[in-house]
């Protein structure tokens, strides 16, 4: 072997293979099989909104109102008023994926050796926790995908945000949605009167037709709520406070609506939103839990990821409101 080939060779290993070893030192026989896994959260806000399968690329969704004024009948004839008015909004679904390769002979020299499969050819071609690895990109494309939804901004710095605008942008630039406004930053002592103020401002046509929509906050807004409850008011004891899922949701005292922290979510950005009228566009809605794996020969290589369609929009502004702070 020439000099220098083998420092080549190493560096070759180094740019062309993906599993990330440098933080394992070198293999001393550690064999137990317990790995901690990195916590993720995964995204629960489809499961409330409207889910517009079959989407690929631009659809619209159909909207519909009427003008319909009351006249007297008491004379003869007819004189026709009102207006059958159809709209729409565009949605569109944006192709996405999580898209990894690895080598396994990356592993070896590590303790993670012990995870390959007995036999030459498996120990190539066989994902080690493939299970594990599996769900846990499954969960990650669903946080990446809530995070999206609410946080997309085509003109981020973040990679991850850039391929639509999110609820966030369109809310906080739409002047038909109800504002309810406050001077000064959210406490311990104004949470409370803030979001009830917002909770009062719902518009009664919602809640005489059975539709509620929730107050959704940041975890640190709705704790600010909850303190300022359990300082101040004589019915704080009562509250039922559920922390599933990574969320905070309780029934706000007073109003009956529910107030529920998103982690996408920043202090100060307090929206009210009926679910009944915000939209999910996808091509299939069970996608973004397909797990996909194939071995490639030629490269000796396990390619694995997962690949779905996501847009939002919401109609009818007037239904949503927003705590404006300035």
């Amino acid at each position: 072997m020439k000099r220098g080939t083998k420092q080549k060779f190493a560096a070759r290993l180094k740019e062309e293979f993906d599993f990330d070893v440098a933080g394992l030192g070198t293999y001393v026989d550690e064999q137990s099989t317990d790995i901690i896994e990195e916590l993720v959260l995964g995204g629960n806000l489809v499961s409330r909104i409207q889910v517009m399968e079959g989407v690929k690329g631009s659809e619209k969704i159909k909207l519909m109102k009427m003008d319909t004024p009351l006249q007297s009948a008491e004379a003869c004839g007819r004189t026709p008023d009102g207006d059958i008015i159809f709209t729409d909004k565009t949605i569109t679904a944006t192709a996405v994926k999580i898209d990894m390769s690895v080598c396994n002979k990356t592993l070896k020299g590590t303790w993670a050796q012990m995870l390959l499969a007995l036999g030459k050819r498996a120990e190539k071609e066989n994902l080690p926790l493939e299970d594990v690895i599996s769900a846990f990109i499954v969960k990650r494309g669903r946080l990446k995908n809530q995070d999206l939804m609410f946080k997309g901004n085509t003109a981020s710095t973040n990679p991850d945000l850039v391929y639509y605008d999110g609820f966030i942008k369109k809310w906080n630039a739409d002047t038909l949605m109800y504002q309810v406004p406050f001077t000064g930053a959210m406490s311990v002592t104004n949470a409370f009167a803030r979001f009830q103020a917002l909770a009062n401002a719902i518009p009664t046509v919602l809640l005489d037709n059975g539709i509620t929509p929730e107050i959704i906050c940041s975890r640190a807004d709705a704790q600010l709520v909850i303190n300022n409850i359990y300082n101040d008011k004589d019915y704080a004891s009562s509250i039922e406070i559920n922390r599933d899922g990574g969320e905070i949701s309780f029934v706000l005292p007073t109003t009956g609506i529910t107030v529920r922290s998103y982690p996408q979510l920043a202090t100060g950005q307090v929206y009210a939103v009926p679910y009944e009228f915000m939209f999910f566009a996808t091509d299939l809605e069970g996608d973004i839990d397909e797990f996909w794996l194939k071995y490639e020969d030629l490269q000796e290589k396990i390619y694995f990821g997962t690949e779905w369609g996501t847009g939002v929009q919401y109609v009818y502004s007037d239904y949503f409101g927003k705590i404006v702070i300035s």
